[in-house]
């Protein structure tokens, strides 16, 4: 071997010494905070996340039973350290089924299963799945939209999942994420999904009340709720 060909590798060896050397110091100095808040979210039960009232929605108790399908799967399987159904009504009567999942290590073995996975395990007719954005607080965030079927019950959803405090949409993103978990401090990261929902055929008018169900929501959170909600 020639000694150019000889000192380009040894270069190329050190560069890649360095590298290694400065990623792992910075995840040394980082990792403890991205711990603390971690746990600091893991910690926090999900009914102090969410508004019982708000604009003109409020808790209805008595439909509670209209949000469970689609977990139910996944609680006999234990696949989410925390769950949280509620459905909320408006004064002139109409639903709003919020459902929320969250997991603490979001490794590729264990994560959340997002709802069109998990309404075509319970039997629903899943179609129309597709990314959209909603505007809140003057900012967007990337969700998901379906509609879930089945005899007696048409419902189409909206929702958004981060991943520690990053709104990931992207399945290819979230993924990637899951599989190279050092590239973010503080190792396998946490997961939220947050599920809207409501009963109806008509795709544009449901979609549309979520929405508005959503904004209501997030001008009622501090901002600590909105943090742990939506990521900023």
């Amino acid at each position: 071997m020639g000694e150019p060909a000889m000192y380009s590798r040894m270069r190329t060896a050190w560069i890649m010494a360095i590298g290694m050397a400065l990623t792992a110091g910075l995840s040394h100095v980082l990792s403890p905070k991205q711990q603390v808040e971690a746990q600091m979210r893991a910690s926090m039960p999900l009914e102090q996340l969410f508004p019982t009232a708000f604009g003109p929605w409020r808790l209805d108790p008595a439909a509670a039973a209209l949000v469970r399908p689609a977990f139910e799967r996944a609680r006999q399987f234990k696949m989410y350290d925390q769950v949280l159904e509620r459905t909320y009504v408006d004064g002139v009567g109409r639903r709003i089924m919020l459902s929320v999942a969250y997991g603490r290590q979001q490794s590729v073995g264990l994560q959340m299963h997002r709802p069109e996975v998990c309404y075509r395990a319970g039997g629903f007719k899943v179609s129309d799945v597709e990314p959209g954005r909603l505007t809140l607080l003057g900012r967007e965030v990337p969700v998901t939209r379906l509609f879930a079927s089945m005899e007696g019950r048409p419902e189409p959803i909206t929702y958004w999942r981060l991943l520690g405090r990053e709104l990931i949409a992207d399945e290819a993103h979230f993924k990637l994420r899951q599989l190279l978990p050092g590239a973010a401090p503080g190792g396998i990261p946490d997961g939220l999904l947050v599920r809207i929902s409501s009963l109806d055929d008509d795709l544009p008018r449901a979609y549309k009340l979520q929405a508005d169900f959503a904004q209501a929501m997030s001008q009622a959170f501090t901002p600590t709720q909105r943090a742990r909600v939506l990521g900023w």
